[in-house]
């Protein structure tokens, strides 16, 4: 059977005292060394991470910038262009009145000279007829009767020329 004794005791504590001693000098050290290193080496891969992190989210946001400037700078081109075509119309439409207008004028000018040769001409017609009459006066011989019944026709004759 077993036995208990202090002296087995004590040997068996002085053992497990020397295994741990053993154990911690040669065995424990080494594994917190190698632990340690470990750590650090998450500690430096997370710290390279969240300075990834903090550059990818620094780098979107100046994309997200850029973004934001190109969509105003193309609102802005937009503006300018229909600007621009606003402008255009607004000259077309400016150079179409000036040249209606212009059209126009020239019209009432053509008007007029037509209008004046009608009336030269009309002129040339009824002085053609006015010396008619007075060459038919001049040959006849005439009473008061004579130069009214000459001037109705005459009167006739102008009137039926000129409708």
């Amino acid at each position: 059977m077993l036995e208990f004794s202090a002296i087995n005791i004590g040997c068996t504590i002085a053992n497990l005292l020397i295994l741990y001693a053993i154990f911690r000098i040669f065995l424990f050290k080494r594994v917190d060394k190698i632990l340690l290193q470990r750590k650090e080496e998450v500690d430096e891969a997370t710290k390279a991470a969240d300075l990834a992190t903090q550059q990818a989210l620094s780098t979107k946001k100046e994309y997200e910038e850029r973004i934001a400037l190109a969509d105003e700078e193309k609102e802005q081109i937009l503006a300018d262009i229909k600007k621009q075509g606003y402008d255009e119309y607004d000259r077309i439409v400016s150079d179409a009145k000036k040249k209606g207008e212009q059209i126009i004028v020239e019209a009432k000018h053509n008007a007029e000279v037509e209008n004046e040769r009608a009336k030269e001409v009309y002129a040339a017609q009824l002085t053609d007829m006015v010396i008619d009459a007075a060459a038919k006066i001049a040959a006849t011989k005439h009473s008061s009767a004579d130069d009214k019944e000459l001037y109705d026709k005459f009167i006739n004759e102008a009137g039926v020329d000129n409708e």
